[in-house]
């Protein structure tokens, strides 16, 4: 109880011997003051030392597998066309290329035939001389079974004739259409009497497609072929048509 009086006295500021007494006893705490207005912020303290590196954030063994690839997308719009670039230089010449097939030039523009008789009897008058052996038809141009030429490559030919008589004869070498009678272009006659002879002519004659050449006998008709006297009638092509 007179301590508490004692600390009343010191509060209230009495009498030096009371300071003196507050002094004697200042062992004993007094009663908290109130609290003070905040102060001021204080200045920003340094930097600290850099940390450690922490640890990776994602480890391989958490990945996930890797999902199922996406459908393409859908094409995008064609750009504008680009400037033309400049012209290159010309590339080295290529090797030769192979030999073509051959052409049908020599198939198109030959034409020829030489055929023989071989029998000893007279033709028929005003009928076509039938040589029936064929020596060189390379085209098949000559028709042996009727003894004529037909045109099938146009031109300008040569035909003529070597036959063996055995007396008077006439020969008339002719030109017509198919199995027409034709017309008589030229005209040949040797006159012998019981003998042998060989007789020959010839001529050229410009020839459209499909015209024959045909030797054909007069009245006179002593033509035969024998053997070692030999009848032909012979033509070739000089040159096609233009």
């Amino acid at each position: 109880m007179w301590i508490m009086w004692v600390m009343l006295l010191c509060l209230a500021g009495g009498q030096p011997a009371s300071a003196t007494l507050c002094r004697t006893h200042g062992t004993i705490p007094g009663i908290p003051g109130l609290p003070g207005q905040p102060g001021s912020d204080g200045r920003d303290g340094e930097d600290g030392p850099k940390g450690e590196q922490g640890p990776s954030g994602q480890s391989e063994e958490w990945r996930g597998e890797r999902g199922v690839p996406g459908a393409p997308g859908q094409p995008g719009k064609v750009g504008p066309s680009g400037m033309p670039g400049i012209e290159g230089l010309p590339g080295d010449m290529g090797p030769p290329g192979p030999v073509g097939e051959p052409g049908d030039y020599k198939v198109t523009f030959e034409s020829g035939f030489s055929a023989a008789r071989m029998t000893s009897s007279y033709p028929r008058r005003e009928q076509p001389v039938r040589f029936e052996r064929v020596l060189t038809n390379e085209q098949g141009h000559y028709e042996n079974r009727y003894g004529r030429f037909t045109c099938r490559v146009p031109g300008t030919y040569y035909f003529t004739y070597h036959v063996t008589s055995r007396g008077n004869l006439c020969l008339n070498i002719k030109k017509g259409q198919g199995g027409s009678r034709g017309e008589r272009v030229v005209t040949f006659c040797d006159y012998v009497h019981n003998s042998f002879q060989v007789t020959t002519g010839g001529v050229v004659l410009k020839m459209a497609m499909n015209e024959s050449v045909w030797l054909e006998p007069t009245e006179k008709n002593s033509l035969v072929g024998l053997e070692g006297s030999d009848s032909i009638f012979s033509g070739f092509i000089i040159f096609p048509e233009a």
